[in-house]
């Protein structure tokens, strides 16, 4: 192989690879991309967290609180407080299209999922299990 073709090949290579690098590191450090949990304990924070993260129990009777207003940038946790499985998905149901990134999907009994909102607005969604159970979080 020529010094010319080896160049191109070194070339191809750290392109290549700082492209893998990089998009690796985009995804990892994306705060809208969801969190799912699975501790079986109710999830705690330091203080310093306590103000930055909003918690929703899922319970028999619904999501509680119904609806919830935060700032941009806040983490949302929904909790599973019943004993089935139970989704968090974005409304309309059955499309789930008005904020893909609230469609965090299913979550077992005791278990949590987190979402950053990174968009502001009024973001409405239910358990596509139950459909009739909905909650409603507005980002400022």
């Amino acid at each position: 192989m020529d010094n010319k073709t080896l160049l191109w090949f070194v070339i191809a290579a750290l392109v290549l690879g700082g492209g893998y690098v990089g998009y690796n590191y985009l995804r990892d450090s994306n705060p809208s991309s969801p969190t799912v949990s699975s501790s079986t304990t109710n999830p705690t924070a330091s203080s310093s967290e306590q103000i930055n993260v909003i918690t929703v129990n899922y319970t028999n009777n619904g999501f509680e609180p119904k609806a919830i207003t935060i700032k941009f940038g806040m983490k949302v946790t929904w909790v599973n407080k019943t004993d089935k499985i139970a989704t968090v998905s974005s409304g309309p149901h059955p499309t789930h299209t008005d904020y893909p990134p609230l469609n965090l999907g299913k979550f077992n009994p005791g278990d949590s999922l987190s979402l950053v909102f990174d968009k502001a607005g009024t973001f409405e969604y239910h358990d596509h299990l139950n459909p009739g159970e909905k909650g409603t979080v507005t980002v400022q």
